[in-house]
Parts: structure tokens; C-alpha cells; sequence
């Protein structure tokens, strides 16, 4: 006697099973896409070494020559600061056209902002207009010259309402940087985020410093951290250790390899930039935003 054949499955089962795997596939192409979009400046052979558009440049508008040069960013594994091991100068840039991100990956970069009011690494109303993601290694020296050059000239931004800045951690220096930016989350947990991160990426401005456990502890005295036993605790807190690493995992996964790199709302900025190049930058999606809000509303 043949044995009943197993019943099968039932169809709303297979609809559903059917509904997220093309999810899944239209998540995966949106990703690739943002990669491809962000390798758009180097496609030519005469961009960076490293996925984003250039030093300095923006994936969304063409580099004139009335522009101010930007600062180089460093790219992983290179961080050098006598001039061997970053990124040259991109030597060509694509059209607007060519560089204008198409709409579907514009809304993933919009959808990588967190706007979580309860983040102890953004700074800025939740609701900004603009949110500028910055993916940052604390020893990186490029990093370091944005924070101590530009970052302070956007705090009127910050404080108008007209900007959000949330950090995220890319880890390229391995386990020292990897131990800074824990750090970091631990005096942000006490409230003194953007007073550690001051003091600490000081240390990197003329190169990458060498940071020890007592170095970090001395910095968050520095920094006006007010439990200094809690925040040595916290050093060792692997709740912490994971969230740097998913920022970096994250960064990885959009072919991010260069610090700084920024993208602000839609736009990818690689590179400390002049601060006129980021005003210009936050205008222009200030602009884009509030008209998009209009005709939704």
C-alpha cells in the first residue's frame, strides 16, 4: 500500500514565503545599487582607492575648479599622515547627471537615518530637514581635522533646527580605534559624547595616536566625564563593543572604506570638506526636503 503523499503546504504559506524572499531580493538590489552609486566617481579609472567619489568630492554634483580643494580621507588600511597611503586627488568627475543618485536609492539613504531620539550618538532635532551621517574612525586624521575645523561652524546649524548629525563608528585601525570609539559610547552614556569625542580625536590631528587604556580614562577626566568608575566599567561592556561593530558592519555593507565619509540626506560628501562645500551641501537638502514635505502634505 502506497504511504499518502505529505499534504501541501497550505497557499497563503507560499504567498508569504513567495512576499519575503522579493523583499529580500529588492533590499539586496537596493544595497548594490547604493554601492555601485557610491563607485560612481572611480569608474573611470581616474578616482580613488576606495568606493567613495574622491577626497572631498560629492556623489550628486560635478567638482568645479572655483571649488576650495578639500582635505584627503583616508582610506582603510592606509591612514598614513606624511603624505604615503591616502587617496590621491580624483582627477575626473562624472557629469550631475551621471553622478544624481537614481530614486530608489535615494530613499535607502534617507532610510539609513536612525532618528531615534534616544541616541546617545546624534546630535540635533529628530525632525530636522537634514541629517548628516558620519562614518568616522577616532584616530583617523582627516577625521580629526573635520572635527576640530568644521564640526564646530555647524553647531548654528545644529541648533536651528536645520540639521542632525549622527555619528557612526568605521573602525579602520583595528583594535585601538576599536577601543576608542568604545570609549566614546561609554562617556555619551553619561552625557559628555561630543566633549570626549573633542578631546579624543585632538589626539589624532597630526597623526594617528596611540591610545591605551589609561590615555582613555585620562581623556574622559579631560572631557568632564562625572563617573570616572563607571565609565572604566563600561570600557569592558560588550553591549558597547557591538554597536561599534555593527556601525562598521553597516558602513562595510554600503562599500563605505574611507573615513570620514558623510551622507547628508542624499548626498555623499567623501572627505573633510571646506566648510563652504558642506553649507552648500546642507542648503541644497534643506531645499530638496522641505519641498518634498510640501507636496506630500
Amino acid at each position: 500500500m502506497t504511504a499518502p503523499a505529505p499534504d501541501s503546504p497550505p497557499a497563503d504559506d507560499s504567498r508569504f514565503v513567495s512576499i519575503v524572499w522579493a523583499v529580500a531580493v529588492i533590499v539586496v538590489a537596493l544595497v548594490v545599487g547604493l554601492i555601485a552609486w557610491l563607485a560612481l566617481g572611480d569608474r573611470d579609472g581616474a578616482g580613488t582607492a576606495g568606493p567613495p567619489a574622491g577626497p572631498g568630492t560629492t556623489a550628486s554634483a560635478p567638482t568645479t575648479e572655483d571649488e576650495p580643494t578639500a582635505e584627503e580621507g583616508t582610506t582603510e588600511g592606509q591612514g598614513t599622515t606624511d603624505g604615503e597611503g591616502t587617496d590621491a586627488p580624483a582627477e575626473g568627475t562624472a557629469d550631475a547627471a551621471e553622478q544624481t543618485a537614481p530614486p530608489e536609492v535615494r530613499q535607502l539613504m534617507l532610510d539609513l537615518q536612525r532618528r531615534d531620539p534616544a541616541d546617545p550618538m546624534a546630535v540635533g532635532e529628530v525632525d530636522a530637514p537634514v541629517v548628516m551621517i558620519e562614518y568616522a574612525d577616532y584616530r583617523c586624521p582627516y577625521c580629526a581635522k573635520f572635527a576640530a575645523d568644521t564640526r564646530p561652524q555647524l553647531q548654528e546649524l545644529v541648533d536651528d533646527g536645520t540639521l542632525r548629525i549622527e555619528f557612526r563608528d568605521l573602525v579602520l585601525f583595528e583594535d585601538v580605534s576599536r577601543q576608542a570609539a568604545v570609549a566614546a559610547r561609554a562617556a555619551a552614556e553619561q552625557d559628555r559624547m561630543e566633549a570626549y569625542q573633542e578631546v579624543l580625536f585632538a589626539r589624532s590631528v597630526d597623526g594617528q595616536a596611540e591610545l591605551d587604556r589609561d590615555d582613555l580614562l585620562a581623556l574622559a577626566e579631560e572631557a568632564g566625564v562625572p563617573d570616572l568608575e563607571a565609565f572604566e566599567e563600561s570600557l569592558d561592556d560588550p553591549a558597547l563593543a557591538a554597536l561599534v561593530d555593527e556601525d562598521t558592519a553597516e558602513a562595510r555593507a554600503l562599500g563605505i572604506t574611507s573615513t570620514p565619509t558623510f551622507l547628508v540626506n542624499t548626498t555623499v560628501v567623501a572627505g573633510a570638506a571646506e566648510l563652504d562645500h558642506f553649507l552648500d551641501v546642507v542648503e541644497q537638502e534643506r531645499v530638496t526636503a522641505e519641498a518634498a514635505a510640501t507636496t506630500t502634505g
